[in-house]
Protein backbone atom coordinates (compact mmCIF):
# COMPACT_ATOMS: atom_id res chain seq x y z
CA UNK A 1 0.00 0.00 0.00
CA UNK A 2 0.99 3.60 -0.28
CA UNK A 3 3.41 4.94 2.31
CA UNK A 4 1.20 7.90 3.25
CA UNK A 5 -1.31 7.44 6.03
CA UNK A 6 -4.74 6.42 4.64
CA UNK A 7 -7.44 9.06 4.92
CA UNK A 8 -10.41 8.95 7.28
CA UNK A 9 -13.55 7.75 5.50
CA UNK A 10 -17.27 7.32 6.05
CA UNK A 11 -17.25 4.13 3.97
CA UNK A 12 -14.43 1.84 2.83
CA UNK A 13 -15.29 -0.74 0.16
CA UNK A 14 -13.19 -3.89 -0.10
CA UNK A 15 -13.33 -6.00 -3.25
CA UNK A 16 -12.58 -6.16 -6.94
CA UNK A 17 -13.12 -3.32 -9.43
CA UNK A 18 -13.14 -4.54 -13.02
CA UNK A 19 -12.77 -3.04 -16.47
CA UNK A 20 -15.87 -3.53 -18.60
CA UNK A 21 -16.45 -4.12 -22.29
CA UNK A 22 -20.12 -3.69 -23.18
CA UNK A 23 -21.06 -5.12 -26.59
CA UNK A 24 -24.04 -2.86 -27.27
CA UNK A 25 -24.52 -3.84 -30.92
CA UNK A 26 -22.58 -5.18 -33.89
CA UNK A 27 -19.17 -3.49 -34.16
CA UNK A 28 -19.95 -1.24 -31.18
CA UNK A 29 -18.18 -2.14 -27.94
CA UNK A 30 -18.29 0.48 -25.18
CA UNK A 31 -15.63 0.50 -22.43
CA UNK A 32 -16.59 1.06 -18.83
CA UNK A 33 -15.81 0.20 -15.22
CA UNK A 34 -17.73 -2.08 -12.88
CA UNK A 35 -17.39 -4.41 -9.94
CA UNK A 36 -20.00 -4.47 -7.19
CA UNK A 37 -18.18 -2.82 -4.30
CA UNK A 38 -16.54 -0.34 -6.67
CA UNK A 39 -20.01 0.68 -7.86
CA UNK A 40 -21.02 1.01 -4.22
CA UNK A 41 -18.10 3.36 -3.58
CA UNK A 42 -19.22 5.52 -6.51
CA UNK A 43 -22.82 5.49 -5.25
CA UNK A 44 -21.81 6.45 -1.72
CA UNK A 45 -19.64 9.30 -2.99
CA UNK A 46 -22.34 10.66 -5.29
CA UNK A 47 -24.76 10.44 -2.38
CA UNK A 48 -22.53 12.76 -0.38
CA UNK A 49 -20.32 10.44 1.67
CA UNK A 50 -16.54 10.21 1.75
CA UNK A 51 -15.79 6.77 0.33
CA UNK A 52 -12.67 4.84 -0.56
CA UNK A 53 -11.54 1.55 -2.07
CA UNK A 54 -9.31 -1.17 -0.64
CA UNK A 55 -8.10 -3.41 -3.47
CA UNK A 56 -5.26 -4.47 -5.75
CA UNK A 57 -5.02 -3.52 -9.44
CA UNK A 58 -2.63 -4.55 -12.15
CA UNK A 59 -0.04 -2.11 -13.47
CA UNK A 60 -1.89 -2.14 -16.80
CA UNK A 61 -3.93 0.42 -18.65
CA UNK A 62 -7.17 -1.03 -17.28
CA UNK A 63 -5.98 -0.30 -13.75
CA UNK A 64 -5.02 3.21 -14.84
CA UNK A 65 -8.57 3.86 -16.07
CA UNK A 66 -10.06 2.61 -12.80
CA UNK A 67 -7.82 4.90 -10.77
CA UNK A 68 -8.77 7.78 -13.06
CA UNK A 69 -12.43 7.10 -12.32
CA UNK A 70 -11.72 7.22 -8.60
CA UNK A 71 -9.86 10.49 -9.03
CA UNK A 72 -12.71 11.97 -11.09
CA UNK A 73 -15.33 10.85 -8.58
CA UNK A 74 -13.40 11.89 -5.48
CA UNK A 75 -13.03 8.32 -4.23
CA UNK A 76 -10.06 7.79 -1.93
CA UNK A 77 -7.50 5.39 -3.43
CA UNK A 78 -4.85 5.56 -0.72
CA UNK A 79 -5.51 1.88 0.08
CA UNK A 80 -5.17 0.68 -3.53
CA UNK A 81 -2.01 -1.26 -4.41
CA UNK A 82 -0.70 -1.94 -7.92
CA UNK A 83 0.61 -5.41 -8.76
CA UNK A 84 3.18 -6.06 -11.48
CA UNK A 85 2.63 -9.81 -11.17
CA UNK A 86 -1.12 -9.95 -11.87
CA UNK A 87 -3.57 -8.15 -14.19
CA UNK A 88 -6.69 -6.11 -13.55
CA UNK A 89 -9.87 -8.18 -13.91
CA UNK A 90 -12.05 -7.79 -17.01
CA UNK A 91 -15.61 -8.64 -17.94
CA UNK A 92 -17.71 -8.55 -21.09
CA UNK A 93 -21.45 -7.87 -21.45
CA UNK A 94 -23.49 -9.04 -24.43
CA UNK A 95 -27.10 -7.95 -24.88
CA UNK A 96 -29.65 -10.33 -26.35
CA UNK A 97 -33.34 -11.27 -26.30
CA UNK A 98 -32.86 -13.07 -22.99
CA UNK A 99 -31.17 -10.11 -21.32
CA UNK A 100 -27.53 -9.60 -20.34
CA UNK A 101 -24.87 -12.26 -20.66
CA UNK A 102 -21.68 -11.75 -18.68
CA UNK A 103 -18.27 -13.27 -19.42
CA UNK A 104 -15.47 -12.79 -16.90
CA UNK A 105 -11.67 -12.78 -17.19
CA UNK A 106 -10.78 -12.48 -13.52
CA UNK A 107 -9.01 -15.75 -12.64
CA UNK A 108 -5.60 -14.83 -11.21
CA UNK A 109 -6.42 -11.12 -11.18
CA UNK A 110 -4.59 -8.79 -8.83
CA UNK A 111 -7.63 -8.39 -6.59
CA UNK A 112 -8.22 -12.15 -6.40
CA UNK A 113 -4.71 -12.59 -5.02
CA UNK A 114 -5.27 -10.38 -1.98
CA UNK A 115 -4.72 -12.31 1.24
CA UNK A 116 -4.96 -11.60 4.98
CA UNK A 117 -1.27 -10.68 5.15
CA UNK A 118 -1.91 -7.77 2.74
CA UNK A 119 -4.03 -6.06 5.39
CA UNK A 120 -2.93 -4.13 8.45
CA UNK A 121 -4.71 -2.31 11.21
CA UNK A 122 -3.94 1.22 10.05
CA UNK A 123 -5.93 0.71 6.83
CA UNK A 124 -9.09 0.76 8.96
CA UNK A 125 -8.26 3.66 11.25
CA UNK A 126 -10.79 6.46 10.84
CA UNK A 127 -13.22 4.28 8.83
CA UNK A 128 -16.92 4.51 9.71
CA UNK A 129 -18.16 1.48 7.76
CA UNK A 130 -16.33 -1.32 5.96
CA UNK A 131 -18.38 -2.73 3.08
CA UNK A 132 -17.73 -6.24 1.70
CA UNK A 133 -19.72 -8.58 -0.54
CA UNK A 134 -20.15 -12.24 -1.31
CA UNK A 135 -18.34 -11.66 -4.59
CA UNK A 136 -15.27 -10.53 -2.66
CA UNK A 137 -15.39 -13.84 -0.81
CA UNK A 138 -16.05 -15.90 -3.95
CA UNK A 139 -13.21 -14.79 -6.21
CA UNK A 140 -10.56 -16.84 -4.37
CA UNK A 141 -9.79 -18.61 -1.11
CA UNK A 142 -7.26 -15.92 -0.18
CA UNK A 143 -9.75 -13.11 -0.85
CA UNK A 144 -12.33 -14.94 1.27
CA UNK A 145 -9.87 -15.20 4.14
CA UNK A 146 -8.93 -11.54 3.62
CA UNK A 147 -12.57 -10.46 3.83
CA UNK A 148 -12.88 -12.07 7.25
CA UNK A 149 -9.61 -10.52 8.40
CA UNK A 150 -10.75 -7.12 7.11
CA UNK A 151 -13.97 -7.40 9.11
CA UNK A 152 -11.98 -8.29 12.24
CA UNK A 153 -9.60 -5.36 11.80
CA UNK A 154 -12.44 -2.95 11.02
CA UNK A 155 -14.28 -3.92 14.17
CA UNK A 156 -11.11 -3.58 16.20
CA UNK A 157 -10.78 -0.04 14.82
CA UNK A 158 -14.35 0.77 15.90
CA UNK A 159 -15.94 0.60 12.44
CA UNK A 160 -19.22 -1.04 11.53
CA UNK A 161 -19.19 -3.81 8.94
CA UNK A 162 -21.70 -4.07 6.08
CA UNK A 163 -22.06 -7.13 3.85
CA UNK A 164 -24.04 -7.75 0.65
CA UNK A 165 -24.70 -11.44 -0.07
CA UNK A 166 -24.44 -10.80 -3.84
CA UNK A 167 -24.45 -14.51 -4.70
CA UNK A 168 -22.83 -15.48 -8.00
CA UNK A 169 -23.29 -19.18 -8.74
CA UNK A 170 -20.82 -18.95 -11.63
CA UNK A 171 -18.09 -18.35 -9.02
CA UNK A 172 -19.02 -20.96 -6.41
CA UNK A 173 -21.88 -23.07 -5.09
CA UNK A 174 -24.59 -21.96 -2.70
CA UNK A 175 -23.16 -24.39 -0.13
CA UNK A 176 -19.73 -22.77 -0.36
CA UNK A 177 -21.30 -19.32 -0.03
CA UNK A 178 -23.22 -20.34 3.09
CA UNK A 179 -20.06 -21.78 4.67
CA UNK A 180 -18.20 -18.52 4.04
CA UNK A 181 -21.10 -16.40 5.32
CA UNK A 182 -21.27 -18.40 8.51
CA UNK A 183 -17.75 -17.19 9.23
CA UNK A 184 -18.24 -13.52 8.38
CA UNK A 185 -21.82 -12.77 9.47
CA UNK A 186 -21.00 -12.84 13.20
CA UNK A 187 -18.68 -9.91 12.42
CA UNK A 188 -21.32 -8.02 10.38
CA UNK A 189 -23.52 -5.17 11.62
CA UNK A 190 -25.64 -4.59 8.49
CA UNK A 191 -26.39 -7.26 5.87
CA UNK A 192 -27.98 -6.65 2.47
CA UNK A 193 -29.56 -9.87 1.16
CA UNK A 194 -32.03 -10.14 -1.73
CA UNK A 195 -35.03 -12.43 -2.09
CA UNK A 196 -33.28 -14.27 -4.93
CA UNK A 197 -30.08 -14.82 -2.96
CA UNK A 198 -32.01 -15.98 0.09
CA UNK A 199 -33.91 -18.59 -1.92
CA UNK A 200 -30.68 -19.98 -3.35
CA UNK A 201 -28.79 -19.87 -0.04
CA UNK A 202 -31.40 -21.07 2.42
CA UNK A 203 -34.44 -22.14 0.42
CA UNK A 204 -36.43 -19.28 1.98
CA UNK A 205 -38.82 -16.96 0.13
CA UNK A 206 -40.86 -15.49 2.98
CA UNK A 207 -39.38 -12.06 3.85
CA UNK A 208 -40.07 -12.38 7.56
CA UNK A 209 -38.34 -15.75 7.76
CA UNK A 210 -35.39 -14.49 5.70
CA UNK A 211 -34.86 -11.58 8.08
CA UNK A 212 -35.08 -13.88 11.10
CA UNK A 213 -32.54 -16.24 9.57
CA UNK A 214 -29.96 -13.51 9.03
CA UNK A 215 -30.58 -12.01 12.46
CA UNK A 216 -29.89 -15.44 13.96
CA UNK A 217 -26.22 -15.04 12.93
CA UNK A 218 -25.89 -12.11 15.32
CA UNK A 219 -26.30 -9.41 12.66
CA UNK A 220 -27.60 -6.14 14.11
CA UNK A 221 -29.66 -5.13 11.08
CA UNK A 222 -31.01 -6.81 7.94
CA UNK A 223 -31.90 -4.68 4.92
CA UNK A 224 -33.73 -7.10 2.62
CA UNK A 225 -34.10 -5.78 -0.94
CA UNK A 226 -37.33 -6.69 -2.77
CA UNK A 227 -36.59 -5.23 -6.24
CA UNK A 228 -39.65 -3.32 -7.50
CA UNK A 229 -41.44 -3.79 -4.15
CA UNK A 230 -38.94 -1.87 -2.07
CA UNK A 231 -37.05 -3.10 0.99
CA UNK A 232 -37.52 -4.34 4.55
CA UNK A 233 -35.41 -3.11 7.47
CA UNK A 234 -35.31 -5.64 10.29
CA UNK A 235 -33.74 -5.70 13.74
CA UNK A 236 -34.46 -7.73 16.84
CA UNK A 237 -37.09 -5.09 17.65
CA UNK A 238 -39.18 -5.61 14.51
CA UNK A 239 -39.47 -5.31 10.74
CA UNK A 240 -40.41 -2.25 8.70
CA UNK A 241 -41.44 -2.13 5.03
CA UNK A 242 -40.10 0.67 2.83
CA UNK A 243 -42.05 1.02 -0.41
CA UNK A 244 -40.33 1.41 -3.77
CA UNK A 245 -40.46 4.54 -5.87
CA UNK A 246 -41.94 4.31 -9.38
CA UNK A 247 -39.40 3.84 -12.15
CA UNK A 248 -39.24 3.27 -15.89
CA UNK A 249 -37.15 0.10 -15.96
CA UNK A 250 -34.40 0.25 -18.58
CA UNK A 251 -31.41 -1.55 -17.09
CA UNK A 252 -31.11 -2.97 -13.56
CA UNK A 253 -27.31 -3.37 -13.76
CA UNK A 254 -25.77 -1.98 -10.60
CA UNK A 255 -29.08 -1.10 -8.94
CA UNK A 256 -28.28 -3.18 -5.87
CA UNK A 257 -24.83 -1.61 -5.59
CA UNK A 258 -26.44 1.82 -5.85
CA UNK A 259 -28.89 0.89 -3.10
CA UNK A 260 -26.05 -0.21 -0.81
CA UNK A 261 -23.97 2.93 -1.38
CA UNK A 262 -26.90 5.28 -0.94
CA UNK A 263 -28.08 3.49 2.20
CA UNK A 264 -24.65 3.57 3.81
CA UNK A 265 -24.14 7.23 2.90
CA UNK A 266 -27.45 8.32 4.39
CA UNK A 267 -27.13 6.05 7.42
CA UNK A 268 -23.68 7.51 8.10
CA UNK A 269 -25.27 10.96 8.11
CA UNK A 270 -28.58 10.43 9.86
CA UNK A 271 -28.04 7.23 11.89
CA UNK A 272 -31.68 6.47 10.97
CA UNK A 273 -32.08 3.16 9.14
CA UNK A 274 -35.60 3.82 7.85
CA UNK A 275 -34.62 7.20 6.39
CA UNK A 276 -31.56 5.54 4.85
CA UNK A 277 -33.67 2.78 3.29
CA UNK A 278 -36.09 5.27 1.76
CA UNK A 279 -33.17 7.29 0.40
CA UNK A 280 -31.67 4.09 -1.03
CA UNK A 281 -34.96 3.06 -2.65
CA UNK A 282 -35.13 6.45 -4.36
CA UNK A 283 -31.55 6.09 -5.58
CA UNK A 284 -32.18 2.58 -6.93
CA UNK A 285 -35.31 3.75 -8.75
CA UNK A 286 -33.21 6.33 -10.59
CA UNK A 287 -30.46 3.79 -11.31
CA UNK A 288 -32.70 1.39 -13.24
CA UNK A 289 -33.79 4.13 -15.64
CA UNK A 290 -30.34 4.48 -17.26
CA UNK A 291 -28.12 1.92 -19.02
CA UNK A 292 -24.80 1.02 -17.40
CA UNK A 293 -23.44 0.54 -13.92
CA UNK A 294 -21.53 3.77 -13.20
CA UNK A 295 -23.46 5.93 -15.67
CA UNK A 296 -26.74 5.06 -13.97
CA UNK A 297 -25.68 5.94 -10.43
CA UNK A 298 -27.51 9.13 -9.33
CA UNK A 299 -26.17 12.11 -7.44
CA UNK A 300 -27.48 13.46 -4.15
CA UNK A 301 -29.62 16.25 -5.60
CA UNK A 302 -31.39 13.87 -8.00
CA UNK A 303 -32.14 11.46 -5.16
CA UNK A 304 -33.52 14.25 -3.00
CA UNK A 305 -35.68 15.45 -5.88
CA UNK A 306 -37.22 12.03 -6.33
CA UNK A 307 -37.87 11.72 -2.62
CA UNK A 308 -39.56 15.11 -2.45
CA UNK A 309 -42.12 13.98 -5.00
CA UNK A 310 -43.26 11.54 -2.34
CA UNK A 311 -44.61 9.02 -4.85
CA UNK A 312 -44.56 5.33 -4.09
CA UNK A 313 -45.77 2.31 -6.02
Amino acid sequence: MTSTRPHALDILCFGEPMFEFSWIEKDNIRPGIGGDVSNTAVAATRAGAKAGMLTHLGTDGFGDHILQLYSDEGIDASRVQRSEAAPTGLYFIEYGPNGHQFSYRRAGSAASQIGPNDLDQRMFDGVGVLHISGITQAISETACAASIRAAELARKAGARVAFDTNLRLNLWTAQQAVAAMEQILPLVDVVFPSIEDSEALFGLSDPEEICKRFLSFGVEMVVLTLAEKGAIVATEHGQHMIDAFPANLTDATGAGDTFDGAFLAEFSRSKNALDAARFACAAASLSVETVGAVASIPHYDAIQSRMQKGEIL
